[in-house]
Formats: structure tokens, C-alpha cells, sequence
């Protein structure tokens, strides 16, 4: 019974998908200004952007890598602890 459910559903979504598809493709007229590549204007105003993320991700790795070397100060008694518990 839920294969069939599934198998109608799949016919069901697969009929509306064809069903709607447009025939006739739209036909866009490209002014000179479209033709205009933008991001070339915008890229030398997102530079400062891109390494103050650059530097606060620098930042923010070496704190995480001073954080772990500091558990290590934390988790080896609990291993000896653990070790003798288990010996």
C-alpha cells in the first residue's frame, strides 16, 4: 500500500512537472548596460573587508589553538585518574 501511495505520487509530481513546463522561451534584449560586468566596480571596495576577516579569523585560530594546548593542563590528571580506576 505505500509503495503504491509512493508510486502515485511520483506519477502525480512528475505529470504536473511536465505539465507546467513553458514551451516558449523568453526573449530578453540586453541593453548596453547589462553587458556591463559590475563586479569588477565592487571588488576594490570589498577588499578591506576581506582581510579584516582575514586577520580576526587569524585571531581567532590562535586563541583556539592557545585554548588547547591549556585543556592538556586540565585533562591529564583526569587520565591518570581514570587509568587507575581502570588498572
Amino acid at each position: 500500500m505505500i509503495l503504491g501511495a509512493l508510486t502515485a505520487g511520483l506519477a502525480i509530481g512528475l505529470a504536473i512537472r511536465y505539465a507546467s513546463r513553458p514551451d516558449e522561451k523568453e526573449v530578453k534584449i540586453k541593453t548596453p548596460l547589462d553587458r556591463i560586468n559590475w563586479s569588477v566596480l565592487t571588488l576594490p571596495f570589498l577588499w578591506p573587508l576581506f582581510r579584516g576577516m582575514k586577520e580576526k579569523l587569524e585571531d581567532s585560530t590562535d586563541s583556539i589553538r592557545e585554548g588547547v594546548k591549556n585543556i592538556e593542563r586540565y585533562t591529564n590528571p583526569i587520565r591518570k585518574r581514570l587509568k587507575s580506576w581502570t588498572h
